[in-house]
């Protein structure tokens, strides 16, 4: 089955058709550039073809970020290595906001149960994340289209988040739930017999 080029550049303005073919070109060869050179000329296309870059961004090395001209990023950003961001539904960060290695973040879904199958019109969905001000997302994460993370929250390393993190909300697991009712969970768990009846 052949591919339509004209129906995938539709979707495009002329901008951010560049942005793509830049990221595409550019970006390949800028993620893996070693040293403080690697990271200023990484923060510098960013400054260029995102929405919205305040202030420096640390973007480690191997990171990966996609339609970044719907990307909008406060203050002291940072990335550790590995990272990757697709833009492509909406992605707002506050400032001092960082991302541990290998971390996932999604702005788009597919639906598993969607009328035409899942790979019908209505499966593919845009959906817009917002991470708020003073944000650690752990490594190992994944990050879900549509979620809200509250400003001063924490992701625990290897979480699944699936639903929005209220604000100082400390997150942990697959899915991800909060912090302190895991470990109490945990702890009841592995509590001797005569202790879990009482």
């Amino acid at each position: 089955m052949l591919v339509n080029v004209r129906s995938i550049l539709r979707g495009y303005s002329l901008s951010e058709l560049l942005v793509r073919v830049a990221e595409e070109y550019l970006w390949w060869i800028i993620r893996g550039w070693p040293g403080f050179e690697g990271v200023v000329l990484r923060h510098l296309f960013l400054k260029v073809t995102t929405k919205r870059l305040d202030g420096f961004a640390w973007i480690a090395q191997g990171c990966t970020i996609y339609n970044s001209y719907n990307l909008s990023i406060g203050r002291n950003f940072a990335t550790s290595r590995n990272v990757f961001i697709d833009a492509v539904g909406g992605i707002t960060m506050g400032d001092a906001v960082g991302i541990g290695p290998n971390t996932v973040i999604l702005a788009q879904d597919h639906r598993m149960v969607s009328p035409g199958g899942h790979f019908g019109p209505r499966a593919h969905r845009l959906k817009p994340i917002t991470i708020g001000s003073r944000v650690w997302i752990g490594a190992n994460c994944f990050i879900k289209a549509g979620v809200t993370l509250g400003d001063d929250s924490v992701v625990a390393a290897n979480s699944n988040v699936i639903e929005d993190v209220p604000p100082k909300g400390q997150v942990i697991g697959s899915p991800a739930r909060n912090y302190f009712q895991v470990l109490r969970e945990i702890k009841q768990a592995h509590a001797p017999a005569h202790q879990q009846t009482s």
